[in-house]
C-alpha cells in the first residue's frame, strides 16, 4: 500500500544536499516548513533532521522529544499526514505501519494539519481504526486549522474514538463520512448511535467555530457543536448542462430538512446569529431560494460567494496562430486560510 514514489523526495534532498552546507541547510529548511509524513522512513528521516538541528531535551526521561526551542520554530509550519502505510497480517486485523503518537515528540507544534486518508482493509464495525490519528493530533493543542481529506466516498462503518482536538477553530472536510445508523439499528426517524462516527464527529473538536465541507452531505446528519457559528459550503458548477449553462446545486446538502431539524438553532436571543456561506460559480446554484426562504425563516445568515469560474465566462481557447494564450483558470479552492 506504500506510494513508492513518495519516497523520491528523499533522493533529491541527498543529491541537492551534497552540493553545499548552504544548499543542505536551505533543503533542511524547506523539509521543516512543510512536513510530509506517510511512511516509518519519513519519521526517521524528520528525526535525523530535528535532532540535528536542536537536539533532544535531556528533561525529558520517558519519551525522546525535540529541544523546547523547536516548538516556536514549527508553529508556522505546516503538517501534512498520509494514513495509507498499514500491514494487514491477518484477515481480521491490521495495523499502521508508522507510530503517528511520536510525530508530535520531534514536530511538537504546528500551523495547520492536513491529513489524507486511503481506504483502510477493514469491515468491522467495531474496529477503531482512527484511534492513532487522533491521540496523535489530541497532542496539537495550539494548532488552530484541520484539514481531513478522504480520498473516497467513506461509508462509516466505525465507532467514535474518544481523544478530543482542543484548539482546533477550523475543520474542513473532503468527503465527509456518510452515517449508516439506519442500517444497524433505526430503520426510520433522525437518531443517531451515541457512537456514530459521522454524526458526532465535530464534537471532538469543543473549541470549533467553523466547519468547511468540500462535497454534498445530507446536514441533518451532521452534529455541530454549540460553539460553531460559521458553515461554509463547496457548490462549485462541476456539471455542463448546454440547455440551461453551468449547473451547481444545494440539494445535495438539505439544508431546508436540516434547519427544520436544529441546525443552527440558537440556544438564546442574546446569541450571535449563525452564518451559511456557499461558494458556488457566477450563477445561483439549484435550491438557492429554497434554502434562502428557509434560513430567514430560521434566523440564519446565508450568503452567496461567486468564487469559482465557469467556462460562460472563459474566452475560447486560442485558434492557431492566435496570440491570445493568457486564459483565466478554475479557482479549486484547497488551501486553509492563515
Amino acid at each position: 500500500m506504500v506510494d513508492y514514489e513518495w519516497g523520491n523526495r528523499w533522493n533529491l534532498y541527498r543529491d541537492v544536499s551534497l552540493v553545499s552546507r548552504t544548499w543542505r541547510d536551505a533543503m533542511a529548511s524547506i523539509a521543516l516548513r512543510s512536513v510530509m509524513i506517510q511512511t516509518p522512513l519519513d519519521l526517521s528521516i524528520y528525526r535525523l533532521l530535528v535532532k540535528r538541528r536542536w537536539g533532544f531535551d535531556p528533561e525529558s526521561k520517558d519519551v525522546e522529544r525535540a529541544m523546547p526551542a523547536a516548538r516556536d520554530y514549527f508553529q508556522r509550519s505546516e503538517l501534512l499526514i498520509v494514513l495509507a502505510d498499514w500491514t494487514c497480517p491477518s484477515s481480521t486485523g491490521f495495523y499502521f505501519s508508522t507510530d503517528y503518537a511520536r510525530i508530535p515528540s520531534y514536530i511538537p507544534a504546528c500551523k495547520h494539519v492536513s491529513v489524507i486518508i486511503k481506504e483502510l482493509p477493514s469491515n468491522d464495525r467495531f474496529v477503531l481504526p482512527y484511534r492513532p490519528l487522533f491521540e496523535f493530533l489530541s497532542q496539537y493543542t495550539t494548532t488552530r486549522a484541520l484539514y481531513l481529506l478522504w480520498t473516497y466516498t467513506h461509508i462509516n462503518r466505525y465507532i467514535l474514538p474518544t481523544d478530543p482536538m482542543r484548539g482546533v477553530t477550523y475543520l474542513r472536510i473532503h468527503e465527509y463520512p456518510r452515517c449508516v445508523c439506519h442500517n444497524y439499528h433505526y430503520a426510520s426517524g433522525h437518531t443517531h448511535d451515541v457512537e456514530c462516527f459521522s454524526y458526532h464527529l465535530p464534537s471532538l473538536f469543543p473549541d470549533l467555530t467553523h466547519i468547511h465541507l468540500d462535497t454534498p452531505y445530507i446536514l441533518k446528519c451532521l452534529s455541530t457543536p454549540p460553539s460553531v457559528t460559521r458553515l461554509t459550503l463547496e457548490a462549485p458548477p462541476i456539471h455542463f448542462l448546454a440547455t440551461i449553462g453551468h449547473f451547481s446545486s444545494l440539494m445535495g446538502w438539505n439544508i431546508v430538512s436540516a434547519l427544520a431539524l436544529g441546525l443552527f438553532r440558537r440556544e438564546n436571543a442574546d446569541a450571535p446569529r449563525k452564518k451559511i456561506v456557499v461558494n458556488a460559480g457566477t450563477k445561483e446554484p439549484a435550491g438557492w431560494r429554497q434554502a434562502l426562504a428557509a434560513c430567514e425563516a430560521h434566523d440564519v445568515e446565508l450568503e452567496l460567494r461567486h468564487v469559482y469560474l465557469t467556462p460562460d465566462t472563459v474566452s475560447p481557447p486560442p485558434q492557431v496562430g492566435s496570440s491570445e494564450i493568457d486564459q483565466p483558470r478554475v479557482s479549486l479552492l484547497h488551501s486553509i486560510p492563515a
